[in-house]
């Protein structure tokens, strides 16, 4: 009985395993509704789902790879832009800062860290004497914020006080 009914479970089996494949909508039959009226398709709307594409390609494709200085300029502002108001105020200036203070230590954070622990952050009296020297410098209204095009020209005004101090160094023949 036993064998009987195994050998009934492989006829059956050998047969649907030589049955042409069907795919979605092969053969111009119509396509069966999932359960809740949606039918299951690739792509479809999810193809066009950024917020699920970057999901997917997160950590696998580095959108900064081919662009120019001046777009790398503008993603940086806007990442720091957490409430994309077009302004960064002082909350979002101390993130930045301690961001890029975690990942970029000092020479004399790494020459003797074996453990690779991250600098530590600075504290709140250096971080609001960073806030304010930045405000006093580059928030050329005086609004309390910096927003892109007060950004730019800071940026282009130490662009050119680096070039013109390692002019100065190189006419002198010092080295810094």
């Amino acid at each position: 009985m036993v064998t009987k009914g195994l050998l009934v479970s492989c006829f059956i089996l050998g047969s649907i395993a030589h049955q042409p494949q069907q795919f979605p909508n092969q053969g111009g039959q119509p396509e069966q509704a999932q359960p809740g009226g949606q039918q299951q398709q690739f792509g479809g709307e999810q193809a066009r789902d950024e917020h699920h594409i970057k999901e997917h390609l997160d950590g696998k494709v580095d959108p900064t790879a081919n662009m120019t200085p001046e777009q790398l300029q503008f993603h940086y502002f806007n990442m720091h832009d957490l409430d994309k108001n077009g302004k960064l105020d002082g909350v979002e200036l101390i993130k930045a800062i301690t961001h890029f203070h975690a990942e970029n230590p000092g020479p004399q954070h790494t020459q003797n860290n074996p453990n690779n622990q991250p600098p530590p952050l600075p504290s709140e009296v250096e971080l609001e004497t960073m806030i304010d020297s930045i405000l006093r410098d580059d928030d050329f209204n005086a609004d309390g914020f910096i927003d892109y095009g007060e950004f730019l020209k800071a940026q282009k005004m130490r662009e050119d006080q680096a070039r013109s101090h390692q002019e100065q160094m190189a006419k002198t023949g010092t080295q810094q």
